[in-house]
Order: C-alpha cells, then structure tokens, then sequence
C-alpha cells in the first residue's frame, strides 16, 4: 500500500532518423491513459517512448512507469523487477533509477527476499541520500535487518463482497447542470448533512468560492444528491439510478460521479457496449465481461474519486435511459458472475469485431496478459460489416500525425514492416523528405482515425497520393469479439462457451 500510494502521487500530480519527436506530449499521453485506467494502452503509449525519443531521462521515465503498472496495476511483479532493473542497468545517473532501485525494495521485501530489499534500500540510501524516499527507505533498512518469521508468500485471491458499489465519472470540464426527479431528493454535503431540505429540481453552478444551488453557496467543494423514494435522477435530462456527487475540481470545474450498484450500473452498459437486440447468451457473455472489468478497476482505483469512466475510455454507460428488457434479463440471470485467472479477477477487454483472428496483448501494446492471447476466430468472419476498404490521401495522413506529434515532412509511401501472426500490422515505416520514420501499427490506426482505420489487420497499397488499405474487423482485436459473440450465440452457444473461447484459461465463477 505504501508503493501505491507513492505512485499515485507521482503519476497524478525514435527509430528512424529525422524523427521530430515531441515527448512531452507522448508522455502527456501516455499519463492520461494511466489516469483512465486503461493500463494496457498506457505500457504500450510508455513503450513507445521508450523506444522513439532521443531523450535519456524521457526514456527511463518511461520504462519506470511500466514497472510501475506491471506492480500495481497488471499483478506482475516479475515483469516489474524486469523493467526496474532495465531502468537501474542502462540509465543509471538519472533521477528515475532511484525509484526503481526503492520499488524493487518494496516488491522484494512483500515477496519474503529480505536480504534482496536491502539492499536496494541501501543503495537507494547511498546514491541519493537526499532521496524523496529516504525516511521510508531507513524504515525498510531497518525492517529488513529484522525480518518477521519467514512466511509463504500468499497469492493475492479475489472475494467479492455482499454488495459492491461503483463510483462512474458522467461529466466533467462544465461549470453548471441540472438535476431533477419525480419525487423529492436531498442535498447534502460532503459529510452526508442534509443542506437542501426535500427539492424536486436544482441548478447547481460553480462560483470562486464553491458549489451554488440557484445562486446561493452551498459548499465549498463537494456535494451529494440523494433521492428519497428509490427514484432515479435526472441530469440534465438523462434519467440514473443512485446517488450523484459533485465535485469542484481543481481547474476550478465541475466533475459529475454517479454512485450505484455494480449490477445497476451494469444494467447501464450491457446495452450501449452490445444490441439488446441481440441473442441473450451473447450479452450475458457481455454482460460478465463488463462486470469483470469494472471490479477489476474498483480493486486498483481506490485511491481515485472515481473507479470508471461513461466513455469507451473505460466502457460506454448511458444510466436508466440506456436500459432494455433483454439486456437487464441478461445482467440479472449472471448476477455477481465474474472471470478470473490464477484466482484473480481478469483484465476482460472487448472489442467490436476479430476479423477472424484475436490478437494477443503484447501484440498490441508490448505488455504480456497471459489470457489475452490470439485464437482462431471464425465466427467473427461471417459477421455483417467484417470487410473494410479505405483511401487515404498522404497530405490527410502527414497533417494527422502532426497534430498528434509526431512531424513529418511530404510523405513519399508508407510501408508495413513487421506483421504479427495473426496478419495485423504491428509496425509500419514511413518515407518522407529523404527520411524514414517508424510506428506501431496501432499508434498509426489511432493517430489517423480508429473510426477509418478500423483495425490493424490490413494490406497496404501506394498508388501516387492515395494510400488503399483493405481491411478485416473493427477494433483492437483484444479479448472478446462483439461480432464473435453474436454469431456463436445464434448458433447455440452458451455464454461460457463464448467466454472460454475468447479468454483463455479463465475460471468462470
């Protein structure tokens, strides 16, 4: 807990030649990623940099980071210790080694190799005596000259609580909302104290010194809206279950939190991720999905105001309005069902359609999750929409990677140089001006447009200008195929069977 929460403080407060590399925006980025909870795109984000920019510093920030979301994050400390010692071996004047020596301590330390911890702690000690982690590290010195009985060391295993509740980040970035209901509802402050009396409507804004309701202060910073009668809430004018918390954030804005039951939030997502008109083994197979990933980033956000997003950053939630029959019947008959590997909760990423093959995790984003591998994926093949074409002019596509910052010069062709065995395009080389630069193919598809490029798994053809890909599937190609699902329930499959295809080696329970 003590590494945790360190990080938190410090995470949230090229090849080719010619390369015009803008890092700090790469590393913007890549943070954000790790702020949202998408781990995976954030190691591959870090990665990147650690492979583009000629800065040293930069590149051992990077590599610390995904030591770091291997620890605390992916439940890998192997891989962690990995990546310290990369950061410890090949930069260690910079300032980014003194972290990675204090974290391999801790990770040491929690895995019983006392000796081990200490001495990283006294090497952390020597070479920066004036460390931000100092006190800590003469504590964990200490400790470990003293170590407690030895102990085997104990896998960490998920239980689920009797009732779990989620915290969803609606909106954020606004100054004001508006909030009603069909029966009355309370205000209350950040301590639960009623502040409102009973109300059926608010205006709440934002002024310099806090929180508003019609123009009168209410609080300085935090409030919580209760409805009285099991109803729901509407936010300017979108109906949700629970409760809504207000926050004034410290741009000075206000962040919108709805707090509820796991299961009703689910009741929320199911059909906005998923048809309902859809079979109902292919969205109870979704519906576990979506549980399992939301619990998933309850267990490493409790450090956060919020554990999940309403966007695609974590998986789309559109409240009570977004409900439907057959998509509630779906979260109901799976009730508290989840995925787990090795005892663990899974990672349970989704994506719209394979195009007939997944694609493993490392693949995509260089971290290894050892049940996101590729399978054989037939069944998303025969979906509707499965085969794409599009012509990209190389000015679209030069203008694109500029804003994104990445500058390249006139773009004479584009060329594919490294493809997966599943036929997506992992790394793809650039000409332009008498120069070669390099992408992952999945830095490529986002910074043109995931909406046009709608998946690696392409072939590339230069014709002058035009750049012509013709392409399978929609999406990163990770875990379980929407499409897939669909056409493996329509031809009787259950739930399980559609998870186990897509997940490998979880434990349905």
């Amino acid at each position: 807990m003590i590494r945790y929460i360190l990080f938190l403080i410090l995470i949230l407060g090229g090849a080719g030649t010619g390369l015009a590399y803008n890092a700090n925006q790469a590393m913007e980025e890549a943070d954000a990623f790790l702020r949202n909870g998408q781990y995976l795109e954030a190691v591959g984000a870090y990665q990147d940099i650690s492979d583009v920019s000629p800065d040293p510093e930069m590149k051992a920030k990077a590599t610390l980071r995904i030591g770091d979301i291997y620890s605390y994050f992916l439940n890998n400390n192997e891989r962690a210790l990995e990546k310290y010692g990369v950061v410890i071996k090949k930069y260690e004047s910079s300032m980014h080694a003194a972290n990675a020596h204090f974290n391999s301590g801790m990770i040491l330390y929690e895995k019983n190799r006392y000796k081990e911890a200490l001495y990283e702690f006294k090497i952390y000690l020597k070479k920066y005596p004036r460390g931000d982690r100092r006190d800590t590290a003469e504590f964990m010195i200490e400790t470990c000259s003293r170590p407690p009985p030895a102990m085997k060391e104990k896998k960490p295993s998920f239980t689920k609580a009797k009732e779990e509740n989620v915290r969803v980040l609606l909106v954020t970035g606004i100054q004001a909302i508006r909030v009603d209901s069909t029966a009355m509802f309370e205000i209350r402050d950040g301590y639960g104290k009623d502040i409102s009396g009973k109300v059926r409507k608010a205006a709440l804004s934002i002024s310099g010194g806090g929180i508003m309701l019609d123009g009168n202060s209410l609080s300085p910073d935090r409030l919580i809206i209760v409805p009285l009668e099991g109803q729901w809430l509407n936010l300017n004018g979108m109906p949700y279950r629970g409760e809504l918390r207000i926050t004034k954030s410290a741009r000075g804005d206000m962040e919108v939190i709805n707090f509820l039951d796991v299961e009703a939030y689910l009741y929320g997502v199911v059909p906005k991720e998923m048809s309902p008109q859809w079979p109902l083994e292919a969205l109870k197979a979704q519906a576990i999905a979506a549980r399992t990933y939301v619990l998933y980033q309850k267990e490493k956000s409790k450090d956060k105001d919020y554990d999940v997003i309403a966007t695609t950053a974590s998986q789309v939630y559109g409240g009570a309005g977004a409900e439907a029959a057959m998509s509630n019947k779906a979260v109901d008959e799976t009730k508290g069902m989840v995925l787990l590997y090795d005892g663990q909760l899974a990672l349970a990423y989704f994506h719209a359609n394979s195009g007939g093959m997944t694609e493993e995790a490392r693949r995509v984003w260089s971290v290894d999750v050892p049940y996101l591998k590729a399978v054989r994926d037939d069944y998303s093949a025969k979906a509707p929409g499965c085969l794409w074409k599009l012509s990209l002019n190389v000015d679209k596509i030069r203008t694109a990677l500029n804003k994104k910052g990445i500058d390249v010069g006139r773009i004479e062709r584009l060329m594919p140089v490294d493809i997966s065995p599943s036929g997506r395009v992992t790394k793809i080389r650039i000409f332009h001006g008498g120069k070669e630069n390099m992408l992952s193919g999945n830095d490529f598809r986002l910074k043109i447009d995931p909406t046009q490029v709608k998946s690696t798994l392409f072939t590339m053809i230069t014709e002058g200008n035009e750049i012509h890909l013709e392409g399978k599937g929609y999406g990163h190609g990770v875990g379980m195929s929407q499409w897939g699902a669909y056409i493996m329930a329509r031809e009787g499959f259950s739930y399980g069977d559609i998870l186990r295809h897509y997940y490998y080696g979880v434990e349905l329970r």
